[in-house]
């Protein structure tokens, strides 16, 4: 048996005008393969793939922005749709390792894996099937459940959940958070921070993906480098709905200047079907 990655990587410099000056930064995706264990015989070892997300300044400029993507440890973050495939004792008592092989197949089925598109807190992923026409609403697809139980048992099981002092629970930013003395001390790894022409990478592990089986194509959303975060919605009693707010970042922080609009990337498709 063999993997088959199917690469492409075409990086190229949009030129985005602010001020007096051009800025440039490009978030570029690569992948290669590394032996570890197989996440439920940890007896045997296996070859996965490692997407590598790639910052660059390539600008004469200090900058920083939001990170595309956040991670547990290095495993990506999934969304979820509801837990209707579980019976009510799974809600109070999850099993997470009968959740996490409890998935499907998916071979010889092609899907989109969007990363980025919000500006929240916690910054998963979404895959869709490369069918789904875009802009239109959907519920999220059960490969997202699947991902997300594979990922949740590893994490548990690869570290101490119980001392972990980091909330994955928290949804939006606080306004404290979106302050410079927020942003430099208590959420600095929610941003990329560049030197003129720096480079910075997160590296994300696919196991989960190979699990599951099937083909990906990775991407990042357009227009993800905004000039605000989201904090907590409040209710707006004249629309009798929520609102989001945005809150604008600083335009200065430290040495560093905000940087939103334009950036150039790539996509990459991995191929874990069966040959």
């Amino acid at each position: 048996m063999r993997k088959k990655i199917l690469f492409t990587s075409i990086v190229f410099c949009l030129i985005y005008m602010e001020s007096s000056f051009s800025q440039c930064v490009s978030i570029e995706l690569s992948a290669k393969w590394e032996k570890g264990f197989d996440i439920f015989r940890k007896d045997s070892s296996v070859c996965f793939p490692l997407l590598s997300i790639t910052y660059r300044n390539n600008s004469n400029v200090n900058l920083y922005f939001p990170k595309v993507s956040y991670s547990r440890y290095g495993y990506p973050m999934l969304y979820k749709g509801t837990l209707i495939q579980y019976p009510i004792e799974e809600y109070l008592q999850p099993n997470y390792l009968k959740r996490a092989k409890f998935h499907g197949n998916y071979s010889n089925t092609k899907y989109k894996v969007l990363i980025g598109g919000n500006p929240l807190f916690l910054k998963g992923w979404v895959i869709e099937n490369d069918t789904m026409k875009s802009g239109v609403e959907y519920e999220i697809d059960m490969i997202n459940n699947d991902l997300a139980d594979i990922y949740e048992y590893i994490y548990r099981n690869d570290w101490n959940f119980n001392t972990d002092s980091i909330d994955w629970t928290k949804f939006y930013f606080s306004e404290t958070d979106v302050t410079s003395s927020g942003i430099l001390n208590e959420v600095k790894d929610k941003f990329v921070f560049l030197k003129a022409g720096e480079v910075y990478t997160d590296t994300y592990n696919l196991i989960g993906f190979q699990v599951i089986k099937g083909c990906f194509t990775f991407c990042i959303e357009p227009n993800i480098l905004k000039e605000y975060v989201n904090t907590a919605p409040i209710w707006d009693t004249n629309q009798s709905k929520y609102i989001e707010i945005k809150a604008p970042l600083p335009i200065q922080v430290g040495e560093y200047e905000l940087y939103s609009g334009k950036f150039s990337s790539n996509i990459i498709t991995i191929d874990f079907n069966e040959r």
